[in-house]
């Protein structure tokens, strides 16, 4: 498959393999750009900017509508090419794309929320003098060209997520897809461009090389990325030495919290979304079970019972609850983790099947003690491998869910509200959600985490104005 730079396919002689996860086949081919062919894309994206930007907002409102619109026109063909590339089932891949078309319009929404600033008469003020006579403005401009990265795992989503706030406001995108992903991304941004001229350019290939020449090149105003820990600081660290503004979403070691007093079928079907949707492969996966141990053996019998009725096979078949991994690295990334996790005293409590042909890795529960010093209860985990650790107090579930360096999300299962906030508001994340699953989010309300989970929120009206420069306007008469 071609890319697309300055409106125009762009294929080259150096390609980069697409895989099916599912079989481990071979379904396409992007190009591998040269640096020359990412300097061009950044020319360009800046060279639109000051077309893009006397697009009256009113009408980018009209025509983000219109972006939605045709993404709803095709959503069975961007559903079927995002599951044969990401392995995510189908009937999830649809969601994700009517998500799609749903942030889009939001971005039209909300963009005169984002400009329409703001009038300050002056003699409010009694300093500096003479303010009888002026009167303020503050405005928003576009920042100009935007650098977004993504990872694979749901490209329609994030894709919507960083160019919909971005075109919104006047600014034009450069955007590196993931290799092992990009070819709903492309899909996306051909009908961008059908519908505002050139205001998005696809960059494929290799990825530190185009992280670096976000970096250094003052064509690009913000990188916006979403990805692992160690890459985003990396990028961010230098990025904000050359003065540019950045957007980290990056992962996670989500907890969630049960109390003995929770309603614990509800709290076992938040479990089996937050950890087992797309085999865990969400930066707001539950990652880690921590649970009273009053109630763990009963939890963890309801929850091993729900488990094992989960189906894994073809993700394009409707019925597939467990899909395959991206890759066959992450298979061996999980096979990693339980080897630790068993060799620091786990126990193995289900272990399913899944097809032998494919990324395929079994869904597993296992049980740790809470002093265990078990990967899994420390990094991110993405993979469909869940945890339960048994606590005896309130405290000691926080001093457990806040012993990683991660602060995404978190979950808190009790009927007490009470309780459930005073838990909350001792949690280090980014949100913490009661009686329901992590993986839930809004996509305008603010998101991210503390710590190592990223810097800065991700939601339309937040992006937006992050995207943007406040500018101050005095008039003296």
């Amino acid at each position: 498959m071609y890319t697309l730079i300055g409106g125009e396919k762009i294929d080259s002689k150096d390609k980069i393999e697409v895989r099916n996860p599912a079989t481990g086949e071979i379904i396409d081919y992007v190009p591998s750009l040269s640096l020359e062919d990412v300097r061009k894309a950044i020319d360009l994206a800046y060279e639109e900017f000051e077309k893009i930007n006397k697009i009256t907002p009113a009408k980018r409102s009209n025509l983000l509508n219109n972006i939605a619109s045709k993404i709803r026109e095709n959503v069975e063909d961007l559903s079927k090419t995002m599951t044969l590339e990401t392995g995510r089932p189908i009937k999830s891949s649809r969601a994700e794309i009517e998500r799609t078309a749903k942030i889009f319009e939001l971005a039209s929404s909300e963009l005169r929320r984002a400009l329409e600033g703001q009038f300050i008469p002056l003699d409010l003020y009694d300093t500096p003098p003479g303010n009888e006579n002026r009167i303020a403005f503050i405005k928003r401009e576009p920042i100009g060209v935007v650098g977004a990265i993504t990872p694979f795992n749901f490209p329609a989503a994030s894709f919507a997520h960083k160019v919909a706030p971005a075109i919104a406001v006047g600014n034009t995108v450069v955007f590196k897809p993931s290799s092992l992903t990009p070819l709903t991304q492309i899909k996306l941004a051909e009908i961008v461009n059908q519908i505002i001229p050139k205001s998005v350019n696809i960059v494929t290939g290799n990825s530190e090389m185009i992280g670096n020449e976000f970096v250094k090149n003052r064509k690009i105003s913000l990188i916006t990325f979403t990805g692992s820990v160690e890459v985003g600081l990396a990028l961010a660290s230098q990025a904000i030495k050359e003065g540019k503004r950045v957007i980290m979403e990056l992962g996670g070691s989500d907890a969630m919290i049960i109390l003995e007093d929770a309603d614990l079928n509800k709290a076992v079907k938040s479990a089996l979304v937050g950890r087992f949707d797309f085999a865990g492969q969400f930066c707001n996966a539950t990652k880690r079970i921590i649970v009273r141990k009053e109630i763990e053996k009963e939890f963890s019998n309801k929850l091993v019972e729900a488990v094992r009725k989960l189906k894994s096979g073809d993700p394009l078949s409707e019925d597939v609850d467990i899909p395959p991994l991206i890759s066959n690295q992450a298979v061996m990334r999980m096979k990693e983790f339980l080897q630790n996790a068993e060799k620091e005293g786990g126990q193995v409590i289900f272990k399913g099947t899944v097809p032998s042909i494919g990324y395929y890795f079994p869904p597993t529960v296992i049980k740790l003690s809470k002093d265990s010093n078990a990967r899994i209860l420390k990094e991110e985990v993405f993979g469909p491998i869940l945890p339960i650790v048994s606590v005896d107090s309130d405290d000691e579930a926080v001093k457990v869910a806040n012993s990683t360096e991660y602060g995404l999300d978190a979950s808190v299962f009790t009927s007490n509200f009470s309780r459930a906030y005073d838990i909350a508001s001792k949690l280090k994340a980014g949100t913490v959600i009661i009686n329901d699953t992590t993986r839930l989010r809004w996509d305008n309300l603010p998101f991210g985490g503390v710590m190592k989970s990223g810097i800065g929120r991700e939601s339309i009206i937040n992006t937006m104005l992050e995207m943007t420069e406040q500018k101050l306007v005095v008039y003296s008469r």
